[in-house]
């Protein structure tokens, strides 16, 4: 008798979770517990090179928001030319977009929140992004060697920006940054050859190691009175860096902050003026 309840129960909770995923349009939904919401991804198959998501979904009589795109849920889907998101979107997952070269321009709802790690890795065509004013982080290597995109606006709720961000974003020549941020990643803008100037908002407490290293074009940065700590080699290899502005003395400079940066023969650490000397081998 245990045995046939048992049974019963099984299929129940089967037939419960197949109940909790269906498809639409070639487009993968999964309910998600205890809500009326569901995530999306593709199905297998061609999708069309217009992808819009909606921002509701109906089955069996039921009506769902469309909250997230789950991890590697158009992984290296490159026929995908135009991408609408849904109002309603809160979060993006992991390797969600993750080489879909087709891309070109993005506009993220300001509904979202969080976007996952390696989100739009190595999407090569993507030239324009307006981020999502709700957005907290963005985190590591989300928008790695997007080689196509040219500037980009950090809104006021991002505190923090992780390491590899903005790797090898070789046409980045301006990054606006909004009064919030307080860190900026190892590596975050690194390779970023494109970048020129950088006036960094007073909110900023800490630059890691390398964030800025091999930017080079870049020649003038300022940071406000707030910054504690600069990292080893955080603007290592900006060779034609000519001017630096450090409101504070009492920042904590790393190890060779600015290593192999031949054209900055001194800078200014609060009143003073800090001189630079290099060997035959910097330049």
């Amino acid at each position: 008798m245990k045995r046939i309840v048992f049974f019963i129960c099984f299929l129940m909770s089967l037939s419960f979770a197949i109940a909790q995923t269906f498809s639409l349009n070639g487009l993968k939904y999964s309910v998600v517990e205890g809500k009326n919401e569901v995530s999306v991804s593709a199905e297998k198959g061609k999708l069309t090179k217009t992808l819009v998501i909606p921002t509701e979904v109906s089955f069996e009589g039921k009506d769902y928001l469309v909250t997230r795109i789950e991890d590697k849920g158009f992984y290296m889907r490159s026929e995908i030319k135009e991408l609408t998101l849904p109002d309603c979107l809160v979060y993006i997952g992991k390797k969600a977009f993750y080489m879909c070269n087709g891309i070109v321009d993005l506009i993220l709802p300001h509904s979202v929140l969080s976007i996952g790690e390696e989100a739009f890795f190595m999407c090569k065509n993507l030239t324009t992004i307006s981020l999502s004013n709700s957005l907290q982080m963005i985190k590591q290597r989300t928008f790695w060697s997007c080689s196509s995109l040219s500037k980009i606006k950090i809104p006021n709720e991002v505190k923090r920006i992780e390491r590899e961000a903005f790797f090898a974003c070789s046409a980045l020549g301006s990054v606006e940054f909004a009064e919030g941020v307080e860190s900026v990643g190892r590596l975050a803008f690194g390779s970023c050859s494109s970048l020129m100037n950088l006036d960094m908002p007073v909110s900023l407490v800490v630059i890691e190691e390398q964030a800025f290293w091999n930017c080079s074009s870049l020649l003038s940065f300022k940071c406000g009175e707030y910054i504690d700590r600069i990292g080893d080699s955080a603007f290592g290899q900006c060779s034609v860096l000519n001017k630096v502005v450090i409101p504070t003395k009492d920042v904590v400079m790393g190890k060779d902050v600015f290593e192999f940066c031949p054209e900055l023969k001194s800078y200014k650490k609060g009143e003073e003026t800090i001189k630079l000397i290099f060997t035959l081998e910097d330049i």
